[in-house]
């Protein structure tokens, strides 16, 4: 299963959003959330969005030199301007011990110049800059 997620927040034009910031909690060991930009947004405060990682447990960054583009690539063709995908219960999940891992989903954010891959329960886009006190 692979689904398309928040295209109207989280989308690309090329490549996809820029990453701006990546905010890291729990003596730096979970992923809490990134701020990024779209391709056409202007570079400011008010343009400025996040999102955000409820029951994190995995996380990988795989930097554009190196991403593998066959099953990436025809998604992206495949997928119009998404750039954020629910992989659902994907192989590399199932790879790990499944313990805390019934809730969670694989989820796949492109950005420019990254790949982000992530295990958790929940992401949600917002306007704005993260804020540690709002995550509730």
């Amino acid at each position: 299963m692979v689904e398309p997620i928040h295209q109207s927040m989280f989308y690309r034009d090329g490549r996809g959003p820029e990453l701006q910031r990546v905010y890291w909690g729990l003596r730096g060991v979970r992923l809490d959330a990134i701020e990024y930009y779209n391709p056409d947004d202007v570079y400011d405060e008010v343009s400025l969005k996040h999102v955000r990682f409820e029951g994190f447990q995995v996380a990988m960054i795989t930097p554009e030199e190196v991403i593998e583009y066959s099953e990436l690539g025809p998604r992206l063709a495949s997928t119009g301007p998404a750039a954020m995908f629910d992989l659902g219960k994907s192989e590399w999940l199932r790879s790990f011990s499944p313990r805390h891992l019934s809730a969670c989903h694989h989820f796949q954010l492109m950005f420019y110049d990254d790949l982000l891959d992530i295990i958790c329960e929940r992401v949600s886009c917002h306007c704005g800059r993260y804020a540690r006190e709002s995550a509730g």
